[in-house]
């Protein structure tokens, strides 16, 4: 929390609040303290006290690294890029995700069914509402938004001021005048601050008041709140209320970004107009940026290796904690080819990071961190309160936004491991549950270890902890395994093995054709194949072959993440398939890329009918589907499933004839009976 400015309001503050004997309760008694009347001053002595506070704003803002991710160096040019930005409808009555509970399922979408619309960061310039809030995820780069669009929306004769609300949070009652302008730029002649407000409160509709991270305040609005005057000294939640209610600055444009819990449980009076929710970066800003911090090698290294690391790359946080991971990546583990391997190496990293501002070692903080993230995913919740840290060990005042220095090619990178300072949050779900799955193979008795995962660890709760715990202990073939944990690995290989064959018994009890397969069962069996894809190991990999269905019908969608493990398996597969149907997996050109890959690898003529139809596949796919070719014997549907670079499905019969000479060419290649079905009336054969 920012400290208390020095100036002459605080001591006059403080006077008061000692001498009133009707204070109790400072969050809701309002102090009848006023500061003393203002003497006129001219619009122009206004503007030139607003420009001295707004230079020295500035200043501040661009120190923080106001077009940088994380505290990158200035000398680092970051690209115009941004997240994805969608309006949506936000307070309906449907349920949205609250950010404080624990949900497994990180990668889901959590607004697909509320998007009104997708819009562009110039559009926020253009914005005509009063009170709009941007929400998003932890690492979605809500904070860079907010200082982005602090500095484009201020032209001449407009002031943008900028605050963080953990830099605010004032325990003392205080004016609004105080809180943004005597408190954020301290120092100046006052004069200068009364010049500035009072400008300021005349023309307000020449202002915009840019509050980051509301999730960060340690209040929360009531549903009433009494309406005050500019100069009332009162707490800090009741100025805010009154900013939101837009009762103190009126025609103020408010932009207010949070977390989504934050957002959620606002008053009615209080609530945003419009709501705009952050989402992943595009593939092609998601490689703009990756090459601001580290080369062409390194990325073309990444895609070669796993998709499923590339598609974490879309969220900025990741991105640099990837980069780092594969430019200095953990001795024991090699490559960061799986999320298991990133997070790893990730907080060995940490362990030799020269920037750790914390009186123990890593492995000591790591230790009672593994404790408490267990704890609190067990029980349904991401958030740990101080006293949560104190009771476990952990000092919140030291521990509150450790910031950790990470190299990347071109300058180090800061970035953070826990946000927060009285709520706090990992920086990512995902570095809890990798905590908690840490504590799972490292810290839990091997007694209740048989106990939890035969009772809890293969329930869908525990699904992605599930997936790093098969990673930690199944990929330590190259270790020294002793004790405790080679049972623990035996443990959890037996129960795995008998996943795999329980569930592909059920899978294969179903009737094959895939209107009638069950969903939730394919979802299961898929999460088994990314759990064996996690941890590498290829006898249990060459047993998930063994029950592999004949007829397999993917996910549809198929998420990215289930991808490697899936292809890990098929890479172990020796029988005929009768069927494999990638049908409305809505697969990317990438991901398509990575399974082609892997299936132009297995026998000729191994797969008896493939399907592609609908998904999202580019004109470089062509040489992936050619790649098939040999491997299919009866039949290749492959209905509406190329787009345009708008996203439309490019139909054969009108477009596509590179492509479809390609396909001919090839076919005519190969001695096959092959059918390449482009259409219901569209079919190809070999002409020879």
């Amino acid at each position: 929390m920012a400290e208390q400015s020095t100036s002459s309001n605080v001591n006059i503050t403080d006077a008061v609040l000692n001498q009133s004997p009707v204070i109790k309760d400072a969050e809701n008694v309002t102090i009848n303290y006023k500061q003393p009347p203002s003497t006129s001053s001219s619009d122009e002595d206004g503007w030139d006290a607003v420009q001295t506070i707004m230079k020295e704003h500035n200043n501040r803002l661009e120190k923080e690294g106001v077009l940088q991710f994380q505290g990158v160096s200035a000398k680092i040019e970051i690209p115009p890029v941004h997240p994805s930005i969608s309006e949506i409808t936000f307070f309906e009555k449907d349920k949205v995700p609250a950010d404080e509970e624990y949900d497994p399922d990180d990668h889901k979408e959590l607004y697909s069914n509320k998007i009104i619309t997708q819009v562009q960061f110039q559009d926020l310039l253009k914005l005509k509402s009063k009170f709009i809030s941007i929400i998003g995820r932890a690492g979605s780069g809500k904070t860079v938004l907010s200082k982005k669009l602090t500095k484009a929306f201020s032209p001449s004769h407009r002031v943008c001021i900028h605050r963080k609300f953990m830099d605010m949070n004032n325990k003392q009652p205080l004016t609004l005048r105080k809180l943004f302008l005597d408190n954020m730029i301290p120092g100046q002649d006052e004069k200068v601050y009364e010049n500035a407000f009072n400008w300021l409160k005349k023309n307000d509709e020449k202002l915009i008041l840019v509050l980051d991270g509301f999730d960060q305040a340690e209040y929360t609005l009531d549903k009433k709140c009494s309406t005050i005057n500019y100069d009332e000294c009162v707490p800090e939640k009741q100025l805010i209320h009154n900013l939101f209610i837009k009762h103190l600055f009126p025609n103020s444009l408010l932009v207010v970004t949070s977390r989504p819990h934050a957002v959620l449980y606002l008053p009615e009076a209080a609530r945003p107009q419009v709501t705009y929710a952050l989402g992943d970066l595009s593939l092609e800003d998601t490689k703009e940026l990756f090459l601001a911090f580290a080369d062409e090698e390194l990325w073309r290294k990444i895609k070669k290796s796993s998709n499923q690391i590339l598609s974490m790359c879309r969220n900025p946080l990741m991105l640099q904690m990837i980069i780092s991971s594969n430019i200095h990546p953990s001795e024991d583990i090699g490559d960061a080819s799986t999320p298991t391997r990133l997070f790893a190496t990730v907080m060995k990293n940490l362990t030799y990071s020269h920037n750790f501002q914390f009186p123990e070692t890593m492995d000591e903080l790591a230790r009672k961190l593994q404790i408490l993230a267990f704890a609190a995913t067990k029980h349904r919740k991401v958030v740990l309160t101080a006293k949560e840290l104190r009771d476990g060990g952990v000092d919140p005042t030291t521990i509150h936004d450790i910031v950790v220095q990470l190299h990347c090619h071109r300058r180090p990178i800061n970035s953070r491991l826990l946000e927060g300072n009285t709520k706090f949050f990992f920086c990512h779900q995902t570095f809890q549950e990798h905590l908690t799955a840490s504590y799972v193979v490292y810290g839990m008795p091997l007694e209740e270890f048989q106990d939890f995962v035969e009772t809890s660890l293969f329930q869908k709760h525990w699904i992605v902890v599930k997936r790093f715990v098969c990673g930690l202990l199944f990929d330590l073939e190259s270790k020294a395994v002793s004790g405790d944990l080679l049972q623990k690995k035996e443990i959890l290989k037996k129960y795995l093995t008998q996943q795999l064959e329980i569930i592909s018994e059920k899978y294969l009890k179903s009737r094959q054709k895939y209107s009638d397969v069950d969903e939730a069962l394919k979802g299961r069996l898929f999460d088994l194949y990314a759990c064996v894809g996690e941890g590498k190991d290829s006898s249990i990999a060459t047993k998930a072959a063994e029950h592999l269905p004949r007829k397999l019908y993917l996910p549809r969608p198929m998420n990215s993440n289930l991808v490697p493990g899936f292809l890990y398996v098929m890479k172990h597969v020796t029988k005929q398939l009768d069927v494999l149907s990638l049908a409305v997996c809505r697969l990317d050109a990438n991901s398509f890329h990575e399974v082609a890959s892997a299936i132009k690898e297995m026998k000729p003529g191994q797969i008896g009918k493939m399907n592609i139809n609908y998904n999202k596949l580019q004109p470089s796919n062509i040489d992936d589907v050619i790649g098939l070719l040999r491997v299919v014997r009866d039949e290749l549907w492959m209905l509406n499933c190329f787009i345009d670079d708008d996203g439309r499905i490019r139909i054969w019969r009108v477009a596509k004839q590179d492509e479809r000479k390609k396909l001919q060419a090839a076919l005519n290649k190969i001695q096959t009976g092959l059918e390449v079905v482009l259409d219901f009336d569209i079919t190809l054969r070999s002409q020879k």
